[in-house]
C-alpha cells in the first residue's frame, strides 16, 4: 500500500464518523457504533500512513506534517478509548476535522526532515513532541471545562453546551489526557537523561529545569485529584501553569528574555 491510498482511506472513514456523529447531535438517529467503528478504522489507516511516511531509507522522517499527524492521532485514540467507557464521542466532532486534514497532509505535502540519530534519541524527540501535544490538548480541555462549569452555574442552555459530554465526563477526560501526557513526559525526560551527556549544561539548563518543574506540577495535580479530589478551577490553573512552563521550555527562555522581559 502507498501513502496516497491509506491517507484517502483514513480521511474517508474519519468523514463517515464525523457525519454519523453530526446526525447523532442533530437527533436524526443513534449511530454511536458507526461513529466508533469508522473512526477506529480511520485511525488504523492513519497509523499505517504515518509508518510508511516516517520510515524512509535515509532515516526517520520527523517533518512537521508527520508530527502534527501523530499528535492528532494520539488525541483521537485517547478519545476513542475514553468513549468505550463513557459518552465522550461528541468531542470527536472537534478533533476529527483536524485529524482528517493532517492525515491527508501526509500525502499531499510529502515534506521530509530526515533525522539520522540513535534510536533512543529519536524516541526522545517523538516522546517530547507527543507529550507536548497531549498536554496542550489537556490545557484546552481544562479551559473548556471551566467554561462549561461557569455556564452551567448561570443555567445557560446554549446548543454548544448541550453538544458537550456531561461535566463529570469532561473532568474525567481532562485527567486522562493529563495522565497520558505525564507518562509521555516522564519517558521523554528519562530518555533525555540516558542519551544526553549533560542535561544540565548551559544550553540545556532552562529546558531541563522548566520541564521538570512542569512535570512536578502535573504530577502533583494528578496525585491531588486522586487523593484529595482536586478539580474545577484549581485543576484548570495548575494545568495551564504547567503547560506555560513547557511552552517556555520548548521555545526557549532566551526568546522570553529578548522579546518580553527586555521590552
Amino acid at each position: 500500500m502507498n501513502v496516497m491510498l491509506v491517507s484517502i482511506c483514513a480521511a474517508f472513514f474519519y468523514g463517515v464518523g464525523l457525519v454519523a456523529q453530526w446526525l447523532r447531535i442533530a437527533e436524526k438517529g443513534n449511530y454511536r457504533n458507526l461513529v466508533l467503528i469508522s473512526t477506529t478504522v480511520g485511525a488504523v489507516f492513519q497509523t499505517l500512513g504515518l509508518y510508511l511516511n516516517i520510515h524512509v531509507p535515509e532515516g526517520i522522517n520527523l517533518s512537521i506534517i508527520n508530527i502534527g499527524s501523530l499528535i492528532t492521532l494520539m488525541v483521537t485514540l485517547v478519545l476513542l478509548l475514553s468513549s468505550l467507557r463513557k459518552p465522550a464521542e461528541s468531542l470527536l466532532m472537534a478533533i476529527i476535522p483536524f485529524t482528517m486534514a493532517w492525515a491527508l497532509a501526509v500525502w499531499l505535502f510529502p515534506y521530509k526532515h530526515v533525522f539520522a540519530a540513535p534510536a533512543i534519541m529519536v524516541a526522545h524527540v517523538l516522546l517530547s513532541v507527543m507529550a507536548y501535544g497531549l498536554l496542550m490538548v489537556a490545557m484546552f480541555q481544562a479551559l473548556l471545562l471551566a467554561y462549561q462549569e461557569s455556564q452551567l452555574r448561570k443555567h445557560n442552555q446554549r446548543r454548544l453546551l448541550k453538544a458537550l459530554p456531561p461535566l463529570l465526563t469532561m473532568e474525567k477526560l481532562l485527567f486522562e489526557f493529563l495522565l497520558v501526557g505525564v507518562i509521555l513526559l516522564t519517558l521523554s525526560l528519562a530518555t533525555g537523561f540516558v542519551h544526553i551527556d549533560d542535561m544540565f549544561a548551559k544550553e540545556m539548563l532552562h529546558k531541563t529545569v522548566l520541564s521538570m518543574i512542569a512535570w512536578i506540577l502535573f504530577t502533583t495535580l494528578l496525585i491531588g485529584h486522586w487523593l484529595n479530589g482536586w478539580r474545577g478551577r484549581k485543576a484548570m490553573r495548575w494545568t495551564v501553569s504547567g503547560f506555560v512552563l513547557l511552552l517556555i521550555a520548548y521555545f526557549g527562555w532566551r526568546t522570553v528574555v529578548d522579546f518580553i522581559l527586555v521590552r
